[in-house]
């Protein structure tokens, strides 16, 4: 009951110069934050306490803070979802995955980069839960031969590494879309709300995200490659590959449409804004319609709905009435409470207070900033939900980065791509967990690679956001 408590107490105790509402706003913002962070009821019911103590503490009405939760963000994640979800329908995802590791199996380091690639690059469209249990189904058997024909004392430790490379790139893989996790769509809403001139486009994104997943991969095997080389192998270990490709047969139908639709929604998302930089203008092809208002959420849901009216002789419909059922509404009313609470915080006026009270950090140097927040929020996301830790911090760091003269967009970039990179423990993420679910992964294996990534990509993040940012045209 402390959450509650401390609201009641802010709310009754606490008074904000010039903002009535502020004292209550900070109670509930502080409620949510501590039931977020301890996890104490469902993530999704937290979400839902603005829609009764805003209109109860005069924030705002609920007809006000209702659409918070069914904003255009929150149709780009369900179209979205719908895409990946016709993906492992069809199984496009493990036809993707088994071509490439097909082509890459005559070393173990050569393998493990096809396991990382195909990973990252399947998390970038589709959940990264998804990604690693198809992955990890596919490892297994692999390594349960290699331990079969060698002393397995001998493979458990390459086979650790090769399952922490797995777990590691589709958390890395998440950071190069604005789709690949949650946090980016957070992300994206804050800065439609605090920065609107700065919303960056699918292709703007993919910029600064796809060099941070190539750099991300090969940190990533700096750190586990080398355990690898020691691994025995000969070619036939990896023709099991081949064999599962051939199994899966020619192309269906249905597969083809599915990547047809990814494809083309891809290209949509990156082409709707076009390119606009001081010596050229490519305009994006919504500006070229009559009428203005289309966004990455309206093709999203558009490019979905088509996957529902495909249907093949065997197979029926691609997706269907269950398909709704299977999405991830406890993710997307969580979404919808954070959104409502960056709302709650600017429209109440408390936003502009702690950016009032931070206002000294306008003499820390951009860089060093950038490297606190990394720091902060790789570590915190370690013992909670990434999505609720964006959710919580990105409005404090937007309302300081607007009094201190900061770059907004840096410094919420930085936290974004930052809670992406959780490596040390096995609830930090759902790749994680399933690895260390294996039981191949001990511990304390976990905790040796994921530190030494948390340290490094603290590094690493301040650095290609400090350097890429100037680069990027509207970003």
């Amino acid at each position: 009951m402390s959450g509650p408590a401390i609201a009641l107490i802010c709310a009754t105790m606490i008074e904000i110069p010039g903002q009535p509402q502020a004292s209550a706003m900070l109670g509930i913002a502080l409620w949510m934050a501590i039931w977020w962070i301890s996890e104490c009821v469902p993530l999704a019911l937290t979400a839902l306490i603005p829609l009764v103590c805003f209109p109860l503490f005069g924030i705002a009405s609920g007809k006000e803070i209702a659409p918070h939760y069914f904003n255009s963000i929150i149709f780009l994640f369900i179209g979205g979802f719908l895409i990946a979800q016709a993906m492992e329908n069809t199984h496009l995802h493990k036809r993707i995955a088994l071509n490439m590791l097909a082509r890459l199996h005559a070393s173990p380091l050569q393998l493990a980069m096809g396991f990382a690639g195909a990973t990252a690059f399947l998390s970038m469209w589709i959940s990264n839960t998804a990604t690693t249990m198809l992955m990890v189904t596919i490892a297994l058997p692999l390594l349960q031969r290699l331990m079969d024909d060698h002393k397995s004392e001998d493979i458990a430790p390459m086979a650790t590494s090769f399952l922490l490379i797995i777990a590691y790139s589709a958390n890395i893989g998440g950071m190069g879309t604005p789709v690949g996790t949650a946090p980016n769509l957070v992300f994206l809403e804050n800065i439609r709300l605090y920065a609107p001139e700065s919303v960056p486009s699918f292709l703007e994104w993919m910029m600064i995200g796809v060099p941070m997943v190539i750099v991300g991969l090969a940190v990533l095997f700096a750190v586990l490659g080398p355990q690898l080389s020691r691994l025995p192998w000969k070619p036939s270990d990896g023709a099991a590959l081949h064999q599962s490709l051939v199994e899966l047969g020619r192309m269906r139908f249905e597969e083809k449409m599915v990547g047809w639709v990814l494809t083309i929604t891809a290209l949509l998302w990156m082409s709707r804004k076009g390119i606009q930089t001081d010596s050229f203008d490519i305009p994006g092809w919504a500006g070229l319609l009559p009428y203005k208002g289309i966004d990455d959420g309206t093709v999203a849901i558009l490019m979905a709905s088509l996957l529902f009216l495909f249907r093949s002789k065997q197979h029926g419909a691609i997706l269907n009435t269950a398909s709704f059922r299977k999405l991830p509404w406890d993710i997307v009313l969580l979404l919808g409470g954070g959104f409502a609470l960056a709302y709650g915080m600017q429209h109440s006026g408390l936003s502009g207070w702690i950016g009032g009270q931070l206002e000294f950090l306008g003499d820390v140097p951009l860089v060093l900033m950038m490297l606190g927040i990394a720091c902060i929020i790789i570590f915190l996301t370690e013992i909670t939900s990434n999505t609720a830790t964006t959710q919580v911090m990105l409005p404090i760091l937007a309302a300081a980065s607007i009094a201190s003269g900061l770059d907004i967009t840096s410094t919420l970039l930085v936290a974004t791509l930052a809670a992406s990179c959780a490596f040390m423990l096995p609830v930090a993420t759902p790749p994680n967990a399933i690895v260390f679910g294996t039981d191949r992964v001990p511990m304390h294996s976990m905790v040796k690679a994921g530190i030494r990534l948390n340290l490094i990509m603290i590094f690493i993040i301040t650095a290609m956001v400090y350097v890429m940012r100037p680069l990027l045209p509207g970003f």
